[in-house]
């Protein structure tokens, strides 16, 4: 019987390894069928678990493998990090401490400590974790990374910009730390050198593939006189309307202009002067002779910081018409849970609520994510009435506003875009594009940025 499971073990790694997930977990459960709570096997199932994004069903493995071996090591690393991931930082430390005791030469223990006392808000502990993982390994590229981007988190950029290029003159094709490099060297205002190097974007695990249009030509910087050129966002909503401020200056070059975005950010979108046609992501597109994400304009046009395009709004809408009897101020407290940051960068509603004491202000609820329910019963937060997927209509009232308060998330993005005053409340250590030190964003005039102390 030992011999048999021992035989779908190494089939279910096989599969694994070959990217047959359903395969793998049917000869990891029929394993577990001959020798129920097998260390090992739930442990290789918790990989496969972890792998598919499934963080519950792994942590649950791997809680099983070390409850049946307390002395499993890597079963506790694991688990450390599938704790992170679901952002329950404090169990992950004890988990990665546990693996320190049992194994403390381990560079991954050291890791997976530092990771979760980032995600506890100890940058300085973090950073110690991580150098006592590099007196144990010192050419441990995740290792070296992780330190830099602390660094860089504590405020000290030039020596994580430093450290970032020893690691990838080292490792020239960890994509990761060159896209770790692109981030700081854009935070100090290297945007020259930044844009080039955050290209390496797309090499990293999380966008690797991402990429669209690769069968057109990229636009570099051709004559684009009579041509018709494909912009199209990536990632969130707010890089796309940060950077949908370039599409004037493309159609200027002489391009007809092409924007392919997020359905939400479609209607939106067609106020932007200098667009011919904007498109859902996933509809027909014309023919066209370039295309180039939005991105990458920076780049393209060799934008420093002192000279991105911020004449506001670029965003053209119709304010709602409201009876402005008394100020009227929005408020969102929170972003898209799944962003890397947002333990960071957002706050609890009741962080906040003192605000509604003060009089002679209405305040409204700009927030969409399902953190909105927060303030569900609050009184004093008035509703909008817009969908979430419809960012037109959201413009169109934010356009009436008289302030916006908001952390980093896009509707920071949607008010300085249209040019509204708005507040933006940003972390300790706050994302390249709001740089440093600074009380005001060179990207939206009409910003006051204040900064975690």
């Amino acid at each position: 019987m030992e011999d048999q499971a021992n035989a779908l073990l190494r089939q279910g790694i096989q599969h694994a390894e070959g990217g047959d997930v359903g395969q793998a977990l049917e000869s990891f459960a029929e394993a577990l069928v001959l020798v129920p709570g097998n260390p090992v096997v739930h442990y290789n199932r918790g990989l496969v678990f972890q792998k598919a994004g499934r963080r519950e069903e792994a942590l649950n493995d791997y809680r099983v493998a070390t409850g049946e071996d307390p002395n499993f090591t890597e079963a506790w690393i694991n688990q450390a990090y599938t704790l992170v991931c679901l952002g329950r930082f404090d169990e992950a430390f004890g988990a990665a401490d546990r693996a320190i005791q049992l194994q403390g030469n381990s560079p991954s223990a050291w890791l997976a400590k530092g990771n979760a006392l980032k995600g506890m808000h100890a940058l300085g502990q973090a950073a110690d974790a991580f150098v006592q993982g590099l007196q144990v390994s010192p050419e441990h590229r995740e290792l070296k990374t992780s330190l830099a981007n602390t660094k860089r988190e504590l405020g000290q950029v030039d020596e994580a910009i430093s450290m970032l290029r020893e690691i990838v003159g080292q490792f020239p094709d960890f994509a990761e730390a060159q896209r770790d490099l692109a981030h700081a060297l854009l935070l100090s205002g290297d945007y020259l050198e930044g844009w080039k190097q955050n290209r390496w974007r797309w090499q990293t695990s999380s966008l690797i593939g991402g990429e669209r249009h690769q069968t057109v030509p990229e636009w570099t910087g051709q004559t684009l006189t009579g041509k018709r050129i494909l912009l199209w966002d990536e990632q969130g909503f707010g890089d796309a309307i940060q950077f949908v401020r370039f599409v004037p200056w493309v159609a200027e070059s002489g391009a007809e202009v092409v924007l392919e975005v997020q359905p939400q950010l479609v209607k939106l979108f067609q106020t932007v002067n200098g667009v011919g046609n904007v498109i859902a992501r996933g509809d027909a597109l014309p023919q066209v002779d370039y295309q180039v994400s939005l991105l990458d304009l920076g780049d393209v046009f060799r934008t420093d910081s002192f000279a991105v395009p911020n004449e506001v709004p670029y965003l053209l809408v119709e304010p709602i018409a409201y009876d402005k009897a008394r100020p009227r101020v929005g408020l969102s407290w929170a972003g898209n849970p799944n962003h890397d940051n947002d333990r960071n960068r957002s706050v609890t509603f009741d962080l906040i609520r003192t605000w509604l004491d003060l009089d002679g202000i209405d305040f409204f609820n700009l927030q969409f994510c399902g953190r909105a329910k927060e303030a569900s019963e609050e009184r004093r937060l008035q509703s909008i009435p817009t969908k979430p997927d419809d960012f037109l209509a959201t413009a169109e009232f934010v356009a009436s506003l008289d302030l916006v308060i908001t952390i980093d998330s896009a509707m920071a993005h949607l008010a300085g875009a249209l040019g509204k005053p708005v507040w933006v409340l940003l972390p300790y250590a706050p994302d390249w594009r709001w740089m440093l030190s600074r009380e005001h964003s060179h990207w939206y005039p009409s910003a006051a940025l204040f900064r975690q102390s």
